[in-house]
């Protein structure tokens, strides 16, 4: 299942580190609906927990840069918003022609908007669309190949099943049914992800059942087992799939903050995100009375606190959870991870213990890590098979230990073994 993860950060946030990997690239002509239609979008987008990336450079040149290319590759999904005058610009081109490049080769989702503009004047660089196309080729001087590969990116990208805006629709509507769209096709990809995790699948769909997405029900779940079982994985997982449901997303590994800051920078830290102000003095904060607190409990929420180990923090959070029904929001979700099913008591409406992989799942995550696939003999299938009953299934213990036979011998994979005390 689970290889380990990273430490995640306490919030999910549109602030975003260096090299961070986006769901969602906007390709969009500034001048025509940057203020506009672009930026509504864009919210929408974000508050529906998807990160996305806008370039807000106002002026562009002719050439993108390397570390805007390198997005384009990296995203999972990109929307070509095509107005009017999309066409004229060479950088949008580019952009274009990158994204029909990636989706080619690498199989990105790509979903084409039609704003204000007939697909068919896209697809065959026809009417005004086409006309801002022919001036940019005489303006630019665009030699044959460059003209050709513009314009064999526009037919693709138009070919593409997306969305065009009605003369009587709704613009606020018609966004809804692009973030509809793209949601259901980044949950998907999310899905997709998963399978390499071996088991993981069957652990994230019993973890959402008894969440009960559905539900209008505010619901605590618990997740607990050993070190290294993976149910921080899971909780990634499930926060992945589901976070475009939500207004709100908190995700924090009690133990490593608590070791770094206190209790109250951890609260003042959640409440700053989830209602998207600065929180300075959590003690002029008040849990029970509050406008504050009036609009955290209008906010659909979903919240992991991760890796719990005793019960004093979870006594900080009482007055959250305790009183949760008139803390969060309606359908709003809260996972709470622990190695000790006795933190979780009286706390969370249901619990689902993590078990260790099963013979089948050990073996495919060992062999992965110890062989990278390759088949194995039968000295090493027999080793395998005593190293995965020895560790219970242990994701992490699996992952270490075939990362430190891989490339060993089957003599050296014994020798290991034995001065480890696996074998018996």
């Amino acid at each position: 299942m689970m290889s380990p993860s990273p430490s995640t950060p306490s919030t999910l946030t549109t602030a975003q580190p260096q090299g961070i990997k986006y769901d969602v690239f906007l390709s969009f002509r500034g001048e025509d609906t940057r203020v506009g239609f672009t930026s509504h979008l864009y919210d929408a987008l974000n508050r529906k927990q998807i990160l996305t990336f806008i370039d807000y450079q106002l002026v562009r040149g002719d050439e993108i840069s390397a570390s805007l290319l390198r997005t384009i590759e990296e995203a999972k999904l990109s929307v070509i918003v095509f107005s009017e005058n999309y066409a004229s610009s060479k950088w949008c081109l580019e952009e274009l022609a990158k994204i029909i490049e990636r989706r080619r080769n690498n199989r990105q989702i790509v979903i084409p908007v039609f704003y204000k503009v007939d697909p068919s004047h896209v697809r065959n660089q026809t009417g005004r669309f086409g006309d801002a196309l022919a001036r940019l080729i005489k303006k630019k001087a665009l030699t044959m190949d460059k003209e050709q590969s513009f314009r064999d990116a526009l037919t693709d990208a138009a070919n593409l099943s997306g969305w065009s805006l009605g003369k009587s629709e709704l613009e606020s509507e018609f966004i809804e049914k692009i973030i509809g769209d793209v949601s259901n096709k980044l949950q998907a990809v999310s899905s997709s992800h998963t399978m390499g995790l071996f088991g993981i699948d069957v652990r994230v769909n019993k973890v959402e059942s008894l969440l009960n997405m559905e539900s209008p029900d505010v619901l605590i779940v618990g997740i607990w087992g050993m070190d290294g079982i993976g149910k921080t994985t899971i909780a990634q997982a499930v926060c992945n799939k589901v976070r475009s449901r939500f207004e709100g997303i908190f995700f924090a590994n009690f133990r490593q903050e608590l070791k770094t800051g206190s209790m109250a920078d951890l609260q003042r830290s959640f409440l700053s995100h989830l209602l998207d102000q600065e929180i300075m003095n959590i003690g002029s904060f008040s849990f029970r009375d509050s406008f504050e607190r009036e609009r955290l409990r209008r906010k659909k929420v979903f919240i992991v606190l991760d890796d719990v180990d005793d019960f004093m923090p979870l006594e900080e959070w009482k007055d959250l959870l305790d009183g949760r029904h008139n803390s969060f929001g309606s359908g709003s979700k809260v996972l709470i991870t622990s190695r000790d099913k006795q933190v979780l008591k009286n706390v969370v409406d249901e619990t689902y213990e993590v078990e260790g992989l099963n013979d089948e799942e050990a073996l495919q995550l060992f062999s992965s890590k110890a062989l990278k696939n390759c088949i194995p003999t039968i000295d090493q299938m027999h080793l395998m098979e005593q190293i995965a009953r020895h560790v219970q299934g242990n994701p992490l213990a699996l992952i270490d230990l075939g990362s430190s036979l891989y490339g060993k011998s089957t003599v050296e994979w014994c020798s290991a073994l034995n001065k480890q005390s696996i074998f018996l």
